[in-house]
């Protein structure tokens, strides 16, 4: 089955057109994009501000904040890092590749200008590139991000089945799975933005929301698995290096830090004042 036959396939609409962000994204991309337009007289190097990030169409995976980070102490050292990559749009530099690298740099407030390197192709190509160059990075894409994104490009509706496997990295078989989903979903398919749910929807094995008591228990089993699997690894360390601790947290989440220590006031114990504490 070719792209063009699969959406073809799909459910014709009698009222508004679906509502799927990153077709939105393509098609208001498209009418000021302009394809084998001169790139040599482009700057090398652009203010990262200028630099568009649109994550809905061409960021294939969760950032990981460890992994910015890291970038931020190598630009620290280094000053800049390897060029990210592009597409130039009207007068619009979009961003392809280096969601973690601008991320960094943003993080350390830099405000000079970094290298860029232009992409020249089409946009449907560009998407596809951002697939392939996240598969060949250093911090490869897990498994769910490869399905999501794979589950993507099949929504959208124009490339075959090898490009929708070459650029996300999953089998044959799957791609394959998630066609008969789309076309059986019809219009529903595109409420989905995790290929998990949808798989679920499609084989008509919904779950049943947790009602508040349920969702507490399996809080606690979360929590607790966590906490058992911690201690497994750092045994008492952790408890006994409190500064070490922060510090590894600050490193883990990152820009989510602010948000763990707002959840955490709620545990926080009641600290009496010093007079009755001498009482």
């Amino acid at each position: 089955m070719t792209a063009t036959s699969t959406a073809a396939s799909a459910p014709e609409q009698d009222d508004e057109p679906i509502w799927f962000p990153p077709k939105e994204t393509l098609d208001e991309l498209k009418k000021d994009f302009l394809l084998g337009q001169a790139l040599s007289d482009l700057p090398s190097e652009l203010p990262v501000s200028q630099i568009i990030e649109h994550p809905e169409l061409f960021q294939p995976r969760e950032l990981d904040e460890r992994h910015i980070h890291e970038l931020r102490r190598a630009i620290r050292v280094e000053g800049v890092l390897d060029a990210v990559t592009v597409i130039q749009v009207g007068d619009k530099a979009i961003l392809i590749d280096g969601h973690h690298r601008r991320a960094a740099y943003m993080l350390a407030n830099v405000t000079k200008p970094v290298p860029v390197r232009y992409f020249q192709g089409s946009l449907e190509e560009a998407v596809l590139e951002a697939g392939k160059a996240n598969s060949k990075a250093k911090l490869s894409m897990i498994m769910s991000d490869r399905q999501n994104y794979a589950w993507r490009l099949v929504l959208l509706g124009t490339y075959s089945k090898k490009q929708v496997r070459d650029a996300s990295g999953i089998s044959d078989g799957q791609v394959a799975i998630m066609r008969r989903a789309m076309n059986a979903l019809g219009e529903e398919a595109y409420n989905f933005d995790d290929w998990r749910r949808a798989r679920d929807a499609f084989n008509k094995r919904e779950r049943e929301p947790l009602d508040d008591e349920q969702m507490e228990q399996w809080l606690e089993s979360q929590a607790n698995d966590y906490a058992d699997r911690m201690s497994r690894e750092f045994g008492k360390k952790l408890p006994q290096n409190t500064t070490i601790a922060a510090r590894a947290l600050d490193i883990y989440f990152g820009r989510r830090l602010p948000e763990l220590v707002i959840a955490l006031q709620e545990y926080l114990p009641e600290i009496e004042d010093d007079e009755e504490a001498d009482f």
